[in-house]
């Protein structure tokens, strides 16, 4: 085995020709030469000290490469973990000949790569020993040569120091090299390639809460059924304090190189504020594990397409209408309900409140809250339980029930309308039962209700108006009274009976000289004497049983007179009922310009109601005349006014 190469490290004090003093982060070992940690002073401390071996002249001999990148470009300044460590960088630094320095062509550059022309190189054999340096190859002629020639091989250690004086410093594929020095023909090969930067991951947010975006499948029901009417979840809604999203911090990337040692710096992620997301009804908190977006207050969720802002508020707001193909059958739980889209026909929505902007010709139920109808009602429906219903258009074709609310509605045709009060400025053909009612202008029209108001009331195709005014069935109302002064009259009868028996009690000689005495002795108008006072003890023994007697009896008045009082407070009552029952029970018709009928009609308690019989049914009682109508007014021309006494 040949020797090795003689080691170009020399003292500083006395430092020869060719010879290069360590640097004070560099120390030897027998082994090789180590770089302390510690000891580097800057980021470039150490690419300097490469710079002065290979400008000197000299190589790394044993070179750890993968070390030697990581101390050139590495970031080892400011690290506390092992500071002290030793960093093993080469055997030794040696001579790099000036002959054997010609050797090394110049790399091919392009971009992103740098390669190198490897062929077979000879000399003869008498020639210079440091030229062939043949190392751990041994001396042989090439094939076809002649004999006196032979074979010299590059090394990879120089190749790496030749590579560096050229301008190639990273990047150095070792392997390839090796391969390429033992090649017998002549090949150009890839020795160095550019580390491309990787980039980094932008922020994100990863939803928490399930159910944050609309679900457009069917709604499921209990046994593995389906609603093909209904979506699962169309308008979100989500409880206060609920975690919505988490905020993924952006990641950075890591930096590049290329074969020349120049950083390719990794593009910087995108980063945003989590706060720019928070609308109305959430806010942002930050913990130890992340920033979150959390709701405020309870309500629906709404996730804006062109902000990506979050908000929750208690009103729902829709521009897409009500349809198959968009909601289906809807079921809202929130205070409010605004649609800007139509309710298309046969589309039922249930809610509170709701402010329609568009026609509806589907059928809207609320449980208690604002119905507002802003354009107009076709060949739909509009229910509301404990609320109002306000049509601002035309209702056609449609029915509206408020029975406990108030109906605004300004024009109507062929539509049946039930409700405490209704106010109607246009309608035609229509059935209408109402306590309280009042219409601008009636057309062919069968009207119901307590109190009736009509400006004016005309015919329609020859079709008359018909008015009737709900007179309450008072025999309810009469026989409690008579059941209840039934009841008085027994009791004054037992009252009177108790009251004679006191007086023929009090009218006894012994009683009533008792109590006259009794009176006087409790006023201090009379003092008795030992003989006397015996003779009231025997006296007193006398009346006992009277007295007990008349205390009885004064007990029993007692009771029958708190019982008569109840009896004329429920008596009262009772009357003061009928009489509000009868209240309010009025008909006034400003003009008549067409056939009117104007009938008072009993309604028995025994009859259904009228809000509950069928439409069909409904039509025919309202203009059916019958033992419980009583004609009041029949004509075409004039006016009307009765008021029930």
């Amino acid at each position: 085995m040949p020797p090795l190469p003689q080691s170009a490290i020399g003292n500083l004090a006395d430092l020869e020709e060719g010879q290069i003093a360590l640097s004070g982060f560099v120390v030897q070992h027998d082994n090789g030469l180590y770089v302390r940690r510690a000891r580097l002073e800057s980021a470039t401390a150490f690419a300097d000290f490469v710079n002065r071996v290979v400008a000197s002249g000299l190589y790394f001999r044993g070179l750890d490469y993968p070390q030697f990148l990581a101390l050139l470009y590495d970031d080892l300044i400011g690290r506390h973990d092992d500071a002290d460590e030793e960093i093993f960088l080469a055997a030794d630094i040696t001579a790099f000949r000036a002959e054997r320095q010609a050797l090394y062509k110049p790399c091919k550059i392009t971009p992103g790569e740098a390669s190198y022309l490897f062929e077979p190189l000879y000399c003869d054999a008498e020639g210079d020993l440091a030229l062939i340096d043949q190392g751990n190859h041994p001396a042989h002629s090439a094939k076809g040569q002649q004999s006196s020639e032979t074979r010299i091989y590059l090394d990879i250690d120089e190749f790496i120091a030749a590579a560096w004086a050229k301008g190639v410093r990273f990047g150095i594929d070792v392997a390839a090299v090796c391969e390429g020095i033992e090649l017998d023909k002549p090949e150009q090969r890839v020795v160095a390639l550019n580390r491309p930067y990787v980039p980094g991951k932008d922020a994100e947010i990863v939803e928490l809460a399930p159910g944050l975006h609309r679900n457009n499948a069917p709604r499921r029901l209990f046994g593995d059924r389906v609603d093909l009417r209904q979506f699962e979840t169309r308008y979100p809604q989500v409880a206060a304090g609920l975690r919505l999203v988490k905020k993924i911090p952006r990641q950075a990337g890591m930096d590049g190189r290329d074969i020349t040692g120049i950083a390719l710096p990794a593009s910087l992620p995108k980063d945003f504020d989590l706060q720019t997301l928070a609308g109305p009804g959430t806010h942002v908190i930050r913990e130890k594990d992340g920033e979150y977006l959390l709701a405020s207050v309870c309500g629906f969720l709404n996730i804006d397409l062109r902000s990506n802002q979050f908000s929750v508020t208690d009103k729902i707001i829709s521009h897409e209408g009500v349809s198959l193909r968009t909601t289906g059958d809807l079921l809202l739980t929130g205070e409010e309900y605004e649609q800007h889209g139509e309710i298309q026909e046969k589309r039922i929505v249930r809610c509170r409140s709701i402010t329609a902007y568009a026609d509806v010709f589907g059928n809207i139920i609320s449980s208690g809250g604002r119905v507002c109808l802003k354009r107009n009602l076709i060949g739909g429906s509009a229910s509301n339980d404990h609320g109002d219903i306000i049509v601002e258009g035309r209702a056609s074709g449609s029915t509206l029930i408020a029975q406990n609310g108030c109906i605004r509605v300004q024009h109507v045709d062929n539509c049946v309308i039930l409700g405490h009060q209704v106010v109607v400025g246009q309608a035609r053909n229509c059935d209408i039962v109402a306590d309280e009612l009042t219409v601008e202008v009636s057309e062919a029209c069968a009207l119901a209700g307590r109190n009736l108001h009509l400006g004016l009331a005309r015919s329609y195709r020859e079709l008359e108006n018909v008015l009737l005014v709900l007179f309450p069935d008072l025999s309810s109302y009469e026989a409690r009274i008579a059941t209840l002064q039934q009841k008085r009259a027994l009791l004054e009868k037992a009252m009177a009976d108790s009251r004679a028996k006191i007086d023929a009690l009090r009218g006894e000689k012994d009683v009533t000289r008792y109590l006259l005495v009794g009176g006087k002795l409790r006023r201090h108008e009379l003092t008795l004497n030992a003989e006397q006072q015996l003779s009231w003890r025997r006296l007193s023994e006398r009346v006992a049983p009277a007295l007990r007697a008349l205390s009885q009896l004064s007990d029993l008045i007692k009771e029958q007179d708190a019982e008569w009082h109840a009896l004329e407070t429920q008596i009262n009552e009772v009357v003061a009922a009928r009489e509000q029952s009868c209240n309010g029970l009025a008909c006034t018709v400003d003009r008549i310009e067409g056939e009117t009928r104007i009938n008072a009609m009993l309604v028995r308690l025994a009859d259904p109601p009228l809000s509950d019989l069928p439409h069909k049914d409904l039509k025919a009682r309202l203009r059916r005349t019958d033992a419980a109508t009583k004609r009041l007014f029949g004509g075409s021309t004039g006016s009307f006014s009765w008021v029930y006494s």
